[in-house]
């Protein structure tokens, strides 16, 4: 068996159960991860196309600047603005934190000091709402940036760790704790604290700005290594199998396998469990492992001209096993921006370490045309 092919079944073993529900709506339930079929190697989901009865066509076309990510992975799930995580029939589900009505009136108060840089003034009132509710993590968050501001980082690491002891799950609290750490000296413990940032929520615009805008602290966070450059779409009664000629060809059988999941109901049950479109795992892994294998065929030929940086990288991430964690961190969270939230502890522990291993890493040792 090829070796990356043998790769890809041990995560289909291994990592699907834990691909999350992206859609609050139950969904039928999936074939236990060691029933389901392996997945298809890129002959045979042509072999698939080919013979159905559905019609399938081919269209070259050129594909936007960041590839054909937002048009296959739109948002689906809406974010909620202070995260809870509550246990319900056993899964991990994400409600609005309870807000009080006397605190909101104190943030509110206290915003237009903020805003003036008169940071005493407003920590006081951010004093008392965390007097009126202890238990109000937020205002902890608030209270730490008036003295973070105020030139005050000691005290402002006490109150953003507050806010995360009183709510893990919050990604900003991370990344104010990260800064404030930072501004302490306190290197190796800023980037735990913003790697968990990135984990919690991966698109998270602040932090990536945060790192281009202070390159005096030598850490960059990479690029997308999920740039589709195939597509399949809806075409009245057919499928139309997109890809970009100028691209690497290993596209073209990602383009094919996305036709597949989209034009055959019975492929999707029988991998799923259900006919409903949804974000899966599963389908993400065997077409993204189809790209891989056709792009690894090409090196083995010496037919690299069109090679695909990406796919490169999400090779090596293959080989060491977190193509899972990959699609959860770069597609997953493209549909549902909170989808770690419902995940367990040892799964998002591997998506800290696939951020600080391939996500948030020093500069020096990324390419600069390979960020």
């Amino acid at each position: 068996m090829h070796r990356l092919l043998a790769v890809l079944c041990l995560v289909l073993v291994a990592g699907c159960a834990s691909a999350p529900k992206s859609n609050p709506e139950p969904k039928a339930a999936a074939p236990e991860p060691s029933k389901r079929p392996p997945f298809l190697n890129p002959a045979e989901i042509m072999k698939r196309i080919e013979d159905s009865p559905v019609t399938y066509r081919v269209d070259g076309k050129d594909s936007p600047p960041g590839g054909w990510a937002d048009q296959l992975w739109p948002q689906r799930v809406a974010s909620l603005e202070a995260p809870r995580v509550v246990e319900q029939q056993g899964e991990r589900v994400i409600v609005e934190w309870p807000e009080s009505p006397e605190v909101r009136a104190l943030l509110d108060a206290a915003e237009p000091h903020f805003q003036a840089k008169r940071y005493e003034e407003a920590g006081a009132l951010y004093e008392k709402a965390t007097s009126v509710c202890p238990q109000c993590y937020f205002a902890w968050n608030f209270r730490g940036d008036a003295a973070y501001f105020a030139g005050d980082a000691t005290t402002a690491l006490g109150h953003y760790q507050q806010a995360t002891r009183l709510n893990p799950n919050d990604h900003r609290s991370w990344f104010f704790q990260g800064n404030a750490l930072a501004r302490l000296g306190r290197f190796e413990e800023a980037l735990e604290s913003w790697a968990w940032c990135l984990v919690l929520n991966p698109r998270y615009p602040v932090i990536r700005q945060f790192f281009r805008a202070n390159v005096g602290l030598g850490l960059v966070v990479r690029e997308d290594v999920i740039v589709p450059r195939g597509y399949a779409e809806r075409a009245g009664e057919e499928i139309s199998i997109q890809f970009d000629p100028d691209h690497d060809p290993a596209w073209f059988a990602f383009a094919n396998c996305k036709a597949l999941w989209l034009g055959e109901p019975s492929h999707r049950q029988e991998m799923t469990g259900t006919t409903k479109e949804h974000f899966t795992s599963v389908e993400e892994l065997e077409c993204l492992g189809s790209a891989l294998l056709v792009h690894e065929n090409q090196k083995k030929k010496g037919e690299t001209e069109r090679s695909d940086p990406t796919l490169e990288r999400l090779s090596r991430i293959t080989e060491e096993g977190l193509l899972m964690q990959a699609v959860l961190f770069e597609v997953g969270a493209r549909v549902h921006p909170q989808v770690v939230l419902t995940l367990d502890d040892d799964m998002r522990q591997r998506l800290k370490t696939y951020v600080l291993k391939h996500v948030l890493v020093p500069a020096s040792s990324v390419d600069k045309y390979d960020l």
